[in-house]
């Protein structure tokens, strides 16, 4: 009853390319695989374009500033004080990754990679072309390089934007002004992006990324991977060949063997008198981004997209079969006496809870510490070589290395003042007053001197304070505490 299919779908061998640009499939896992790979392509070429208002002037929305030592997300400015932070990310974000995998499988790998985005797009680019000029046509390859080189360089210069002003970069790079290292960056970024995505593409999966080889620590027995019923789906055979009786309601509460002429013998050569819902087409395998094939149990190159399940549940349609032949389930529901059957899935087991709760304390975390940090970074330390300097007049002086930083505002105009000493002098280095602008950049470093009248000079160390404040608003900024050294003080 299924002659109609057996010519389209029978032969299988002479389907299964091992080689070039995977077949398209279309289906639920397709779907969302290419809706992410346009949001994250997306952010990633949009990111650097969009514009933010920054102490007045206009800048990137996003930017690793490096020059400056900072990293811009919107309204939000991080320094390198703020490491701890992105230390943070780091390990939420691999917590996360751990969760998701041990919960789903691989859908890191299938679903969000760079490696797999790119090489999903790049994929795509070989379609399009082949439909427009014909998979076999003389300049078919020549157009697929031309547009892939195209996309590698652009997304060498889109990154190269994220470290400097993108608008600026544009025209910097054709007229040969931009620094030695963003061209050194994007010609980095373009060689990497087209040797990887456009020819190594699922090599770097099978043999080059280390993640598969650990991956399988985090995954246990009901832990959602790509799953062929084996059940269900053995001995394959056309499509014209009876199908099991135990299968054809899907009655799957006894689990009985199939009879077959040869048992040793399985596909589309076995002499079988019954065959299960594989019709041994290959679409699983041609339909692959690393060609392999799931029915031979899960494997290291399976990177969890589904597009196998996707291509499986095609074929199942034009036979007149259920879908989930290939299914994301446990690997426990395609084998032994769990065949077929429904697998209890438990979410509070003890790998995700975990990774969870990791995360949930790295999150808490974060949350704490960016809810209270201060706009503010002052730092002053006291210079001990020497510890103070006698003035001809009979008069102390100490001197200290000011450091100061004020997130999100320009041209902060302060002034400094000491507490604790009694007819104290203070001024910096290159000034006679007390005060600074902090500039365009946001920081200020410089020498500070601390001068102590002979009458009111300390015997020994005492404790003081530097204060800072704010010259058109009298607030306060930072405090600093330290010490003034005089003659007795030191031993």
């Amino acid at each position: 009853m299924h002659t109609h299919a057996s010519t389209a779908l029978g032969h299988a061998s002479a389907q299964r390319p091992r080689t070039g640009t995977p077949h398209a499939a279309t289906g639920r896992f397709r779907q969302v695989k290419t809706a992410l790979t346009v949001f994250l392509l997306g952010l990633f070429y949009i990111a650097p374009w969009v514009r933010w208002t920054r102490g007045g002037e206009s800048s990137q929305a996003v930017m690793f500033d490096a020059s400056a030592q900072r990293f811009y997300l919107f309204g939000l400015e991080f320094w390198p004080h703020d490491l701890p932070l992105l230390l943070g990310l780091l390990i939420f974000s691999a917590a996360a990754l751990f969760f998701v995998t041990s919960l789903f499988g691989r859908v890191w790998c299938g679903f969000a990679c760079p490696q797999t985005v790119w090489t999903d797009l790049f994929f795509a680019i070989d379609r399009r072309v082949d439909r427009m000029l014909g998979r076999d046509h003389p300049l078919g390859q020549w157009a697929k390089t031309g547009v892939h080189v195209v996309v590698a360089v652009f997304t060498g210069f889109t990154f190269a934007g994220f470290f400097t002003n993108i608008v600026e970069l544009g025209p910097q790079f054709i007229s040969g002004e931009a620094s030695i290292v963003a061209y050194v960056t994007i010609g980095v970024l373009t060689f990497t992006t087209y040797t990887l995505a456009a020819h190594a593409r699922e090599n770097v999966c099978l043999h080059m990324c280390p993640w598969p080889r650990f991956q399988a620590a985090l995954l246990d027995p009901e832990s959602l991977v790509v799953t062929y019923q084996n059940w269900r789906g053995e001995p394959r055979a056309r499509a014209r060949v009876p199908l099991r009786p135990e299968i054809a309601t899907l009655d799957s509460s006894a689990y009985i063997m199939p009879r077959v002429a040869n048992p040793s013998v399985t596909g589309s050569n076995a002499a079988t008198t019954y065959r299960g819902d594989c019709i041994d087409c290959g679409k699983c395998v041609s339909s692959c981004p690393t060609r392999i094939d799931i029915r031979e149990g899960l494997q290291l190159g399976c990177i969890g997209c589904g597009l196998c399940i996707d291509a499986c549940n095609t074929v199942m349609e034009r036979i007149g079969r259920p879908h989930g032949l290939i299914n994301m389930a446990p690997e426990l529901s395609a084998v032994g006496g769990c065949a077929g059957k429904s697998v209890r899935i438990r979410l509070f087991r003890a790998k995700p809870m975990f990774f969870a709760s990791i995360m949930m304390v790295t999150g808490s975390a974060m949350a704490w510490a960016l809810a209270t940090r201060s706009d503010v970074s002052a730092a002053v330390e006291h210079q001990r070589q020497p510890p103070f300097v006698k003035l001809s007049d009979g008069s102390i002086r100490n001197d200290y290395t000011l450091r100061f930083s004020r997130l999100g505002v320009h041209d902060s105009n302060v002034e400094i003042r000491v507490e604790g000493l009694d007819g104290a002098a203070i001024r910096l280095s290159n000034s006679a007053q007390a005060s600074f602008t902090q500039g365009a950049r946001r920081s200020f470093s410089d020498r500070v001197m601390v001068t102590v009248p002979k009458a009111s000079v300390p015997k020994v160390r005492v404790p003081i304070a530097f204060v800072i404040t704010d010259r058109e608003t009298r607030a306060p900024v930072a405090r600093l505490e330290t010490y003034f050294w005089g003659p007795g003080g030191v031993r």
